[in-house]
Order: structure tokens, then C-alpha cells, then sequence
């Protein structure tokens, strides 16, 4: 073996035919430990791992979304409440602003008022356009996205799957990116 090693490496290498494996080896060093500033970087590593940890941990306990309010409550967009639907409206109808403000309990990431509740369809196009918000019957098949609520001082800021709302022509929607900024007000009713 060490002979064919040799007659392949003199040609190519310039090594001398008696030079045996030994030999190779030693010239090459290989060192047993990782270079010298590799403990700095290692070092920075552990740092950078830690700040991420930080992080996420900070961003899961400041958010405490939560998935039910404690009283009914009603919600207005740009000063126009959102109107109640009608008793006999169909499975799925576009929720509007109107006269009449619809009283919502939310319970369960659920968005429920008199047999109904509101919110984003599972099923969506995939675009990044305000998507529209939904009246569901509550006994409805339709897989429906989660609402939830956030305390923001003494108000409520609620989210439609991490949406807020806006309104545009009378008919509400989930403002995806942000680009159609909403004054939405929660405001709880008293419980008597």
C-alpha cells in the first residue's frame, strides 16, 4: 500500500519515492484544537443564542393575547359601529358599519352576537389585500379563523388572525399589512 501511495504522490506532488505515509502526515499539521479565535466565536455564538431566547420569550409574554373578554362590548371603526347582522341573513355575510351596533361577546377566540359570529374565513385568497370579514351562523361547517384581544392601557385592541380591522365603502375588512390604518375603539358595556 505504502508503495503505490508513494509512486501516486511522486509524480504528482514531488515527493521523494521512500517518502511513506509517515511522512505525509507529518508534514501537513493538523492542529488537535480549533484555531485560536474560534473561543470568540464560539463566545458570540452563546451571545447571539441567548439574545434570541431573550427575545422570543419577551415577544411570548408581552403579547398575552387573550381568547375572551370579560364583558359584552361593542366595536367601532373610524367612528361607525359595525352593524347587526340580520337574523335571517345567510352563512356567510359580509359584516358592514351601520346605525344599529351589533354587542359582542368574545369567547373562545370566537366573536359571537345573537346566534352569529364574525370573523375571517379559514379558506382566503392568497393575496396580500385586506380580506373580508364575515357574519357565520355559529352552528356553521366553515372553519373559521381566531380573534383575539390584547390590552393596550385601559383600552382593547382585538386582532382577526393577527389583523386589524379597517373600513372601506361600508364593509369591514382585515387589514393584513397595515397599509389602511383604522381608528378601531372597543367599547365594553356595563353589566347590569
Amino acid at each position: 500500500m505504502q508503495d503505490t501511495l508513494a509512486q501516486y504522490l511522486q509524480p504528482h506532488t514531488g515527493f521523494a519515492a521512500n517518502t511513506g505515509i509517515s511522512a505525509l502526515c507529518s508534514t501537513y499539521h493538523y492542529p488537535e484544537r480549533m484555531p485560536a479565535d474560534s473561543k470568540g466565536r464560539r463566545n458570540l455564538l452563546w451571545v447571539f443564542g441567548l439574545f434570541l431566547l431573550i427575545l422570543i420569550s419577551v415577544r411570548i409574554y408581552s403579547s398575552q393575547d387573550m381568547d375572551s373578554l370579560p364583558a359584552p362590548f361593542t366595536i367601532e371603526i373610524n367612528g361607525s359601529p359595525i352593524a347587526k347582522v340580520d337574523a335571517n341573513a345567510e352563512d356567510r355575510t359580509h359584516a358592514k358599519t351601520g346605525k344599529e351596533a351589533a354587542v359582542f361577546e368574545l369567547k373562545d377566540s370566537r366573536l359571537q352576537c345573537n346566534g352569529h359570529i364574525l370573523g375571517r374565513s379559514l379558506v382566503e385568497d392568497r393575496s396580500f389585500l385586506p380580506k373580508q370579514v364575515w357574519w357565520f351562523k355559529a352552528d356553521t361547517d366553515m372553519p373559521v379563523q381566531k380573534v383575539t384581544a390584547s390590552q393596550d392601557g385601559e383600552s382593547y385592541q382585538l386582532k382577526f388572525a393577527n389583523a386589524a380591522l379597517m373600513a372601506e365603502d361600508d364593509g369591514v375588512f382585515a387589514d393584513l399589512l397595515g397599509d389602511h390604518p383604522s381608528t378601531v375603539v372597543v367599547k365594553l358595556q356595563s353589566q347590569s
